[in-house]
């Protein structure tokens, strides 16, 4: 008997949350993170709940590059497909592409990664 009414309790929570109402927010603008060198490390977007009127900040923090002498040369930008290379000043260098037909022979790498300088 009691596993039939948690079935149904589960089943009820489980409609609840489908037919739960989802937020559009809209877009106010980007702001970019610096850090104590002056490089970009990240940016927060700005983001309008218009139900409530209340702005939600998304911060996105970038993860450094560093070159053979261990110095940062770069910064990237995680996105769906890989990440975005950014210089020290964040504009757009290049971009990494993971490939996923190669995590079978290859688990450890990063993707290809492109970068124009």
């Amino acid at each position: 008997m009691r596993r039939v009414q948690f079935i149904t309790a589960l089943a009820a929570a489980a409609l609840g949350a489908g037919c739960a109402e989802t937020v559009e927010y809209h877009y106010l603008g980007t702001q970019s993170l610096r850090n104590e060198q002056g490089h970009v490390v990240g940016h927060k977007e700005l983001l309008l709940d218009p139900r409530t009127g209340g702005e939600v900040e998304e911060v996105t923090n970038y993860t450094p590059l560093y070159d053979d002498k261990g110095i940062v040369m770069g910064y990237a930008e995680p996105t769906r497909s890989g990440a975005v290379i950014r210089n020290l000043e964040g504009r757009r260098i290049g971009a990494r592409y993971t490939d996923l037909r190669s995590r079978g022979s290859n688990p450890g790498s990063d993707g290809v990664g492109i970068t124009i300088r």
